[in-house]
């Protein structure tokens, strides 16, 4: 009672004596400091997610995820925070990521049911491209004027595109073959990455291979998810955190490519009158339309759908070809698998690229560790949400989510969770994916996550195959490679889209079959 008298007494006397301004702020103070803790105590303990196990500051912000990220290993730590907190942890005030292959269908396969959520907002440069649209009849139209130029069929008219950037390829390796230098392979690859899905998507070649120039792609890939994760401050946030310098560079670089994509969309478009022949993935969009009302897509839908392609499909291809050589180079067993395999199917030695049609049925060995390579290091690595918007809520597995929760699935995490994939799950093991193998299960390959799933998933998967297949058969038939250090462990820096740490250093020669 006493130490109560004197409490009152001291705040009496001190409001007696402060200033207005003094008490707007204490008052001010106070009422923040309130605000905070209800904030907290809700968020913890009333929140419909409340129920959901995960780290404590996950629970109260988003920018525990632009922390994590800001690591450039948030996939890795994503993993470790399953591990601690189970199968379902909270990872944001409304968001929960699952690592279990039954909400792979609840979340991605519902289409407009559970439609993408607000964080693809971050990744919108222009107009709402095939990719960020979370309008789910927007998308529909996209596939329908997009789609067909995507087929496998209509690929085949690109062929001659990829043949090209290929043999500039071939003609490096070469240099170094001759020359008996190390190559870093990584570094080749990133740079025909660039020059082929440029010259898909602007029908330019920007002819990196030559120059060694790379533009910084992942730059839009870290600032898409920085923007993503903390959507709901935007616009707020492209204001503020463009007075950051590491932002405005961020933005600058985004910007820049963006300029690029433009001024080559519009010399395509002046010089074919809006009609074109096919042959490139602008061909593709230029010529697009809705079969149904015949609508065509405008110049900024066509920006925006050729700047997506560009930044999605050159670093992510690049990297993917990089692990899969990796991890076939460092295991002795698999690479002369591979080497038997290529000399059964494709007998004989042919430098120009090999066609994409057959590869995939010819060498199912080499497809097994294309599939094994996606499950241990996918180059997407990124949260994907989908949005709860029925009033019921939704059952995901066993777990029933109320209406307003973002739900995802990381690809890392899910591809090395043991639970489905064994103990063993952190070793390169093609024969999960080889039929008549004690290591197959017929299962595996419906929970691959590495191009997405469902009506929202990779719309570009298929010039990423073709451009996989054509550049590993054709470099695995004509060279020997050899990992400077065989021991090396295969890291990934992560933005969004994976990136090997350091460069992949290797020996090459001439292969004779």
């Amino acid at each position: 009672m006493a130490t109560d008298w004197l409490l009152a007494n001291y705040i009496r006397g001190w409001v007696q004596t402060a200033s207005p301004t003094q008490v707007y702020f204490a008052i001010v103070g106070l009422a923040t400091v309130g605000y905070l803790v209800g904030y907290v105590i809700y968020q913890r303990y009333f929140h419909p997610l409340a129920k959901f196990p995960g780290p404590f500051w996950a629970s109260v912000t988003n920018f525990w995820k632009v922390y994590e990220l800001s690591t450039l290993a948030l996939p890795t730590r994503m993993c470790r925070v399953h591990e601690k907190y189970g199968p379902v942890v909270r990872i944001g005030p409304d968001d929960l990521s699952f690592n279990i292959p039954e909400a792979i269908a609840p979340i991605y396969k519902v289409g407009r049911k559970m439609p993408k959520g607000i964080f693809y907002n971050g990744y919108v440069s222009t107009v709402p491209d095939i990719f960020s649209t979370r309008d789910e009849d927007l998308h529909a139209l996209r596939l329908k004027q997009i789609g067909p130029g995507l087929t496998v069929s209509a690929l085949k008219h690109m062929e001659p595109v990829f043949n090209t950037h290929i043999g500039k390829l071939i003609t490096k390796i070469n240099g170094h073959v001759e020359a008996g230098t190390v190559l870093d392979l990584k570094e080749a690859l990133a740079l025909y990455g660039y020059d082929i899905t440029a010259q898909l998507a602007f029908d330019t070649d920007f002819n990196s291979q030559a120059t060694g120039e790379l533009p910084p792609l992942n730059n839009h890939f870290l600032l898409g998810n920085i923007y993503g994760l903390l959507a709901n401050l935007l616009p707020h946030l492209a204001t503020w955190s463009a007075l950051l310098p590491s932002v405005k560079k961020l933005l600058e670089s985004r910007n820049d490519l963006k300029r690029i994509a433009e001024g080559s969309v519009r010399k395509s478009l002046e010089s074919h009158n809006n009609e074109t022949e096919p042959g490139t993935l602008l061909a593709a969009l230029i010529n697009a339309k809705d079969p149904d009302s015949g609508k065509k897509l405008t110049e900024d839908e066509i920006n925006s759908e050729a700047f997506v392609f560009l930044v999605a499909g050159s670093h992510t291809t690049s990297s993917a070809m990089v692990a899969l050589l990796f991890y076939m180079h460092q295991n002795p067993t698999v690479i002369k698998r591979v080497r038997e395999e290529l000399d059964a199917a494709l007998p004989g030695q042919q430098s120009a690229p090999y066609d994409f049609t057959g590869l995939d049925s010819k060498l199912p060995y080499i497809l097994a560790c294309i599939r094994e390579s996606f499950r241990m290091s996918p180059t997407a690595a990124l949260l994907l949400p989908h949005e709860v918007i029925n009033p019921a809520g939704a059952n995901i597995g066993d777990y029933h989510v109320p209406k307003g929760a973002n739900c995802s699935i990381l690809s890392t995490c899910l591809h090395h969770n043991p639970d489905v994939w064994g103990h063993d799950h952190d070793e390169f093991n093609p024969d999960r994916f080889m039929p008549g193998s004690p290591s197959y299960k017929q299962e595996y390959l419906g929970m691959l996550f590495h191009f997405g799933q469902g009506n929202r998933q990779c719309a570009g998967r298929n010039i990423a195959l073709m451009s996989i297949w054509k550049v590993v058969v054709t470099l695995l038939k004509n060279y020997e490679f050899e990992l400077l250090d065989p021991k090396e462990k295969f890291v990934m820096l992560e933005t969004g889209v994976g990136d090997k740490k350091g460069p992949m250093n290797m020996r090459v020669k001439r292969r004779v079959a």
